[in-house]
C-alpha cells in the first residue's frame, strides 16, 4: 500500500507541475497562462488580444501593468531613459514604481493572473488527476480514503511534494473531494500542529484563507466566514525598525487599531499585515506553522481537508 500511495503522489504532484515544464520565453516575451504561446511582452494590455486565452487583455492583469511606455519604442519601458523590461524590473528604484507581481511575470516569462475560484490547471490534467483519484477513493482503508490521513478527528491530505500558488493549491484539492483545510476551531489547528511536529514535516502549506475584498475581511474561501484573529493563531514578523505596539487587532472588517500615545514600540508584529486583493494564508516552516500572510502566487505545498467522498464509495 506505501508503494501505491507512493506512485499516486508522485503522479498527483507531476500534473499539478505539468504547466510548469513548458518552453520558457526569449528575453522579450512572455507566456499567455494557459498556453504555450510566447508574445511580445510589448503587446501585453495595449488593447488587442494576442494570446488565444487573452490572458494579455486581462482587466484585472490591465489595472497591474502600469508601464511608463510613452517616450519609449514599443520593447522599452521608461526610468530615467528608455531601458528593457528585464533592466527596468532588475533596478529597485524603478521596479518599485510598479506593482510587484508585474516585475515577477517580466522575470518569470509568464501571466499569472490570480483567480479565486477559477481553474488554473488545464482541463486534462485536472480530467486525468481526477479519474486516477476516483479509482483509488473507491478502494475502502481504515478511517481516511486513500491520499488522506486521520488528524484529529479529520481527514487531511499533505502533498508535500507539489510546490504550487494558491488558486492552484486549491482546485488541486477539490480534485480529490475536499478543499484547502481550515480551522474553525483552536482544537483543529492544534492536531494539526502537533502532526506536523511529529512527523518531522519541514514543507510550507497553503490554507483555505486569503483576504477577500467583496467580505472585506480575511476570510475562510469555503464560506466567507471571517477568520480568527490575533493569538494563538497567526504568526510573528521581526521588523528591522521599532513598531509601537497597538491594540489586540479583533475586529476582521477593519484595519488593525492604531497604536496608543506612549504605547511601547517593539521590533515585532503579528500578521496579516496586508489587507489587500492578492494575500493568501500560508503556515510555513519558518514560523513554527503559525498563520503567515504571503502572496497567492507564492508557491506552496496544499493541505487538503476531505469534504465528500465520490459517489458509490
Amino acid at each position: 500500500m506505501a508503494s501505491t500511495t507512493q506512485l499516486l503522489l508522485s503522479l498527483a504532484t507531476l500534473l499539478v507541475l505539468a504547466r510548469g515544464c513548458a518552453a520558457s520565453c526569449s528575453s522579450n516575451q512572455i507566456r499567455c497562462k494557459r498556453d504555450d504561446k510566447c508574445i511580445s511582452i510589448s503587446y501585453v494590455c495595449n488593447g488587442r488580444s494576442d494570446c488565444p486565452d487573452s490572458s494579455d487583455e486581462n482587466t484585472e492583469l490591465c489595472k497591474l501593468w502600469t508601464f511608463n511606455r510613452s517616450p519609449c519604442s514599443s520593447s522599452s519601458v521608461y526610468c530615467s531613459g528608455c531601458r528593457s523590461y528585464d533592466s527596468f524590473c532588475s533596478s529597485d528604484q524603478c521596479a518599485r514604481t510598479v506593482d510587484a507581481k508585474v516585475c515577477r511575470m517580466v522575470q518569470q516569462r509568464m501571466l499569472h493572473i490570480e483567480e479565486d475560484k477559477g481553474m488554473t490547471l488545464s482541463d486534462d490534467a485536472v480530467a486525468l488527476m481526477t479519474s486516477v483519484v476516483n479509482s483509488t477513493l473507491s478502494q475502502k482503508y481504515p478511517e481516511c480514503p486513500m491520499l488522506y490521513t486521520r488528524v484529529g478527528g479529520k481527514c487531511l491530505a499533505f502533498f508535500s511534494l507539489a510546490k504550487v500558488p494558491w488558486p492552484e493549491a486549491r482546485q488541486f484539492c477539490k480534485s480529490i473531494y475536499g478543499d484547502l483545510v481550515t480551522f474553525k476551531n483552536l482544537q483543529d489547528f492544534g492536531h494539526v500542529i502537533e502532526y506536523l511536529k511529529e512527523t518531522l514535516i519541514t514543507s510550507d502549506f497553503w490554507i483555505g484563507g486569503r483576504y477577500d475584498m467583496d467580505v472585506n475581511a480575511w476570510a475562510w474561501a469555503i464560506d466567507d466566514t471571517p477568520m480568527p484573529l490575533g493569538s494563538p493563531y497567526w504568526a510573528e514578523r521581526y521588523s528591522s525598525s521599532c513598531v509601537p505596539r497597538s491594540p489586540p487587532h479583533t475586529d476582521p472588517f477593519s484595519n488593525p487599531p492604531s497604536a496608543l500615545p506612549e504605547a511601547p514600540c517593539y521590533n515585532y508584529i503579528q500578521a496579516p499585515k496586508q489587507r489587500n486583493q492578492g494575500w493568501c494564508s500560508a503556515i510555513t516552516y519558518e514560523h513554527f506553522y503559525f498563520i503567515s500572510d504571503d502572496e497567492c502566487q507564492n508557491s506552496r505545498s496544499p493541505l487538503c481537508l476531505l469534504h465528500h467522498e465520490p459517489e458509490g464509495v
